[in-house]
């Protein structure tokens, strides 16, 4: 399957010095090249070693090969280049050009080696190849390659190294084969807590939790490793309170211990109970996870305080957050409008020079638009090199919503001179902007053009919604009326809902009933309905219609539910609720 071209031999440059290798000068290159923390470095200490005509010897050669695959940054291009200077490799430098791809995530190249290296008779892979390959071979899913490496393993004789015997293990469970993983264990004579990690792993990951538990309650020793894979297997499988049992159990723990449990309570929803787990754990073992999982979490619930007090503590323990907590941490800022927090993060961003892509640059745009900073707003997000739709979406709907009709609908045209494709949402703001202006003639335009061949987007409720408040501010409620009837939603009542609500403000009572007809074939109980529909009758004067209205919803059973006031005074929250006898009932 992975086969390696023919390796091209070229001989070492025309050498300018011949020193020995016990050569004071020699040694200090040699020393050199482990102090080597980049491929700059490196490449410097090779030019020396050329230079000094040591590159004829194995010895520099192979450490200098060794230093160039296991550089942070390494090229295995220029390391291919100096292996190729060796007209004799030997297993060890095999072994380095293996590990180095394997490193790099050039998996093919790494078995590619591999194979030239057993298909020449001079070479012979060791108990240090074989975990590289059976590596390679995981990351890939390559079973079939790993099977006749494995036949390699045992034509050789390490099938008793415990370390190529555990890269089996790993191999036959990621891969899913876990009964090939048992058999490989079942006939190791001793196996280490590596051996038994891994088979549980593969258990768990192919929701085995049950079988993981047995093989868990036989392991005479376990790791905290141990621990973590059947935890995380229960949290997985949605069983949190077992894998809470698990956890308690513990006599020590590390993050991923914590940040599982406190992972498993957020995926079911029990904030509460994670934060209580978030409180009772160590400062020491909180990382940037353990804060993302909380504040992401708020954040979605719409508990933005919470978001950004859980925010602060993380700056407490000086834990640098990511870009993705930083847009939370902005939307919970833009909810309450919070500015001067959101101006301290916005200084951060600039202070820690954090890229402000996309995502995080609209976050600012709608912080600071939602915080009444427009110019602000639009200066940020003219210094974003690149902007996505939902930056254009953020500008164009903090502009309308502002009173910047005209603004918000220059940016619109902008958008599509740049190119930039309009959604959903981006028609949403631009329709909200003209409904607010009482622009008609171009939210017709707009709306229309929403399904055009260019955009081809179908108008979901809102959209209608913003039409028919739209003409119905305008006096045009027979035409929002055609809208709702050749609309896909005739059978929604939230439409009908904003059709009835448009006719009881302008006093149409036709309109209003033709309205209050569908929802009520609709939706017999809708209570709101009514509700509106006798207001209609009582300000335009016809009383005994309203009182026929009032007198229907009690024949059926339906209550409006009384609404209250309330108003806060020294911390405490007082409420007024009036009764259907119009007596003042004072909750405090």
């Amino acid at each position: 399957m992975y086969t390696m071209a023919p390796m091209t031999v070229r001989m070492a440059p025309k050498l300018t010095k011949n020193l020995g290798l016990d050569s004071p000068q020699s040694q200090s290159c040699l020393s050199l090249l482990e102090l080597c923390n980049s491929l700059k470095e490196f490449k410097q200490a090779h030019s020396k070693l050329i230079k000094l005509g040591l590159l004829q010897h194995p010895l520099p050669l192979t450490r200098l090969l060794a230093c160039c695959t296991l550089c942070p940054d390494a090229d295995m291009n220029y390391a291919r280049s100096i292996f190729e200077l060796d007209e004799n490799p030997n297993t060890f430098v095999y072994n380095f050009m293996i590990r180095g791809n394997l490193q790099q995530h050039q998996l093919e190249n790494a078995l590619s080696m591999f194979y030239s290296m057993v298909s020449d008779a001079n070479y012979s892979p060791n108990h240090i190849t074989f975990p590289f390959v059976l590596k390679a071979c995981s990351r890939m899913k390559a079973i079939e390659v790993g099977k006749q490496v494995h036949g390699q393993v045992l034509k050789l004789g390490f099938g008793e190294d415990v370390y190529v015997q555990n890269s089996l293990i790993n191999l036959y469970s990621t891969c899913g084969l876990i009964g090939f993983s048992i058999m490989v264990l079942e006939r190791m004579k001793n196996p280490d807590i590596v051996s038994w990690n891994s088979i549980i792993k593969g258990l768990v990951d192919l929701g085995l939790i049950e079988e993981a538990r047995q093989i868990f309650d036989k392991i005479p020793k376990r790791s905290v490793v141990t621990w973590n894979c059947l935890i995380d297997g229960y949290v997985q499988a949605g069983f949190v309170d077992e894998a809470r049992i698990l956890f308690n159990e513990m006599d020590r723990k590390d993050t991923f211990s914590w940040n599982t449990m406190i992972g498993g309570f957020i995926n079911l929803g029990l904030v509460d109970a994670a934060r209580n787990l978030f409180d009772e754990m160590p400062e020491k073992d909180k990382d940037l996870i353990t804060f993302k999982l909380m504040i992401d979490r708020y954040a979605r619930e719409g508990r933005d305080r919470e978001a950004l007090e859980t925010f602060q503590e993380m700056q407490k323990l000086k834990i640098k957050p990511d870009s993705f907590i930083l847009v939370n941490a902005l939307s919970a800022c833009s909810n309450l409008v919070m500015l001067e927090q959101g101006e301290q993060i916005q200084a951060y961003i600039e202070r820690e020079k954090i890229e402000v892509d996309a995502v995080l640059g609209t976050a600012l745009v709608d912080m600071f638009s939602k915080c009444g900073m427009i110019e602000k707003a639009l200066s940020i997000f003219h210094s974003m090199e690149k902007r996505d739709v939902s930056a254009w979406n953020a500008v164009i709907y903090n502009l309308g919503i502002n009173g910047y009709s005209k603004e918000a609908l220059s940016f619109f045209s902008d958008m599509l001179e740049a190119g930039t494709a309009p959604d959903e949402t981006t028609f949403l703001s631009v329709l909200s902007t003209c409904r607010h202006c009482g622009l008609v003639e171009d939210g017709r335009k707009f709306f229309y053009m929403m399904s055009d061949d260019a955009y081809k987007l179908a108008p979901k409720v809102e959209h209608y919604g913003c039409m028919i408040d739209l003409l119905a501010r305008a006096n045009l409620l027979d035409e929002a009326r055609k809208l709702v009837d050749t609309s896909d939603f005739s059978s929604n009542v939230p439409m009908w809902g904003a059709l009835l609500g448009a006719a009881s403000r302008l006093g149409n009572i036709e309109v209003g009933e033709y309205a209050a007809k569908h929802i009520i074939e609709l939706d017999p109980l809708d209570t709101s309905c009514y509700i509106e529909l006798s207001n209609l009758y009582s300000a335009a004067a016809r009383y005994d219609k309203a009182a026929e209205i009032r007198k229907k919803l009690k024949t059926i059973g339906i209550e409006k539910e009384p609404g209250y006031s309330s108003i806060e005074v020294n911390g405490v929250t007082h409420k007024f609720r009036v009764s259907s006898t119009f007596n003042c009932d004072i909750g405090l």
